[in-house]
């Protein structure tokens, strides 16, 4: 027999996984469930029902959870971090109830990994696992899936939001930060009235469009999160030497696809040769090296010298990967605490452009540019929440947002913000 700590494969089709755990959350007989999927190029892990909750605003529920995954480091643990907890702890201030815990961890007895490359595993309590694979089986393949919102809309007018960039632009002038991370929000209405069958359907819609490789599905209170993220803050694997290997890979620096084969691949030229998109990305890198210093082993931080040029379904991004090598003392708190909000979706320096970013947008963020944290046997992801939407009984809730240096164009930023929303949406307005 095996132990509890050895995976056990699973012979089924990927496309049978996927369909199933979207199948179990339109039935709603996991309401507590979890999907932190990978897309079609990264490992996505599935827990349905959990066996341990922990909510709240104290980081010491951090090190509450680390002690008990690496007690038991065949139980799957996935959740979320506020990006307004976040900027509770950067600021200083002592950490605010809302309606949505800063902190949020759910641990699962049995889980499943899928390998979009072939493969699939259950971790954790033997019995627990028979359950979940005999859910996925039982339950019925949702009907085609349609999208249940009507038209996304802007929260802001245009002159509105492009005011917002020149209010930005002027704390650059004045040497208050070298770079905002401005967002604004878009909301859409239920077109089909909230259900789960119709949050299975849409985020069935939105995989379809759009794969992303830190995507997620999950349940919130009074509500759902549907995230499209293609951003990882943070990644940490055992490497066999000693020690763990830390990597980031942020974006910054967007431009937005053209249907045409031609044009796109002028636009792509116009993102790689852009001086503004390389600055604003050199910037960020920069501050993503400092915050991974600040846990490395000394000379260890290493940075591509030229970013990758990575194309999505609706945008061209400048991605670079970040790595260094932690000693295995360095815990999740400190993790959190050294690279958390990221760099990338805040700006440089990130504490004053944190309450820069307040004032400008006047509204929390929640989720947004928040984190999905799993913590499974091969180490710890993080994303960095964007194109993420939260839903609840009125509709859809997502932010779009980019970098704001000096040069930036007010019309051109609005236009970007539009375009990486575009996968939640009809037409837009």
């Amino acid at each position: 027999m095996p132990s509890e700590t050895s995976p056990r494969s699973i012979d089924a089709p990927r496309g049978d996984l996927e369909a199933g755990i979207l199948a179990l959350v339109a039935a709603d007989v996991a309401p507590r469930a979890m999907w932190f999927d990978g897309g079609s190029s990264t490992r996505g892990w599935f827990g349905g029902w959990p066996d341990l909750v922990l909510e709240g605003e104290d980081p010491a529920l951090l090190d509450d959870v680390e002690a008990r995954w690496r007690r038991h480091p065949d139980r799957v643990w996935m959740g979320w971090l506020s990006y307004d907890w976040g900027v509770d702890r950067v600021s200083g201030r002592p950490p605010r109830s809302r309606a949505l815990p800063g902190i949020g961890l759910r641990r699962f007895p049995a889980a499943l990994e899928i390998d979009p490359a072939g493969g699939a595993w259950i971790h954790g309590d033997p019995h627990e696992g028979e359950r979940l694979l005999a859910s996925l089986r039982a339950v019925e393949p949702i009907a085609a899936p349609t999208w249940p919102f009507g038209a996304l809309r802007a929260e802001l007018d245009a002159a509105a939001y492009r005011a917002k960039i020149e209010a930005a632009k002027r704390f650059i002038v004045e040497g208050e930060t070298y770079q905002i991370n401005l967002a604004q929000r878009f909301a859409a209405p239920w077109r089909t009235g909230p259900s789960p069958a119709a949050i299975a359907g849409a985020y069935a819609q939105l995989r379809a469009r759009s794969a992303a490789t830190m995507g997620g599905l999950f349940a919130i209170e009074d509500g759902w999160v549907l995230s499209n993220s293609p951003e990882t803050l943070l990644s940490v694997t055992p490497i066999p030497e000693g020690g763990r290997l830390a990597r980031s890979w942020p974006i910054k620096g967007t431009i937005a696809r053209q249907r045409d084969p031609e044009a796109d691949e002028r636009a792509r030229t116009r993102l790689r040769e852009s001086n503004k998109d390389a600055a604003e990305h050199v910037m960020i890198v920069d501050l993503v090296r400092n915050d991974l210093g600040m846990l490395a082993r000394p000379g260890t931080v290493q940075a591509a010298s030229v970013p990758e040029l990575v194309g999505l379904t609706h945008v061209h991004h400048l991605v670079t990967e970040v790595r260094a090598v932690l000693d295995d003392s360095v815990g999740l708190r400190d993790l959190v605490h050294a690279m958390f909000p990221g760099g990338s979706i805040t700006g440089a320096p990130k504490r004053r452009t944190i309450e820069i970013i307040e004032e400008l947008e006047g509204a929390e963020r929640g989720l947004y540019c928040g984190s999905l944290i799993l913590l499974a046997p091969g180490g710890l992801r993080m994303s960095i929440a964007i194109r993420t939407a939260c839903v609840d009984a009125h509709g859809l809730v997502v932010h779009g947002g980019g970098g704001v240096v000096i040069d930036s164009d007010p019309e051109s930023e609005r236009l970007e913000t539009i375009a990486k929303v575009s996968a939640f949406s009809g037409p837009l307005h």
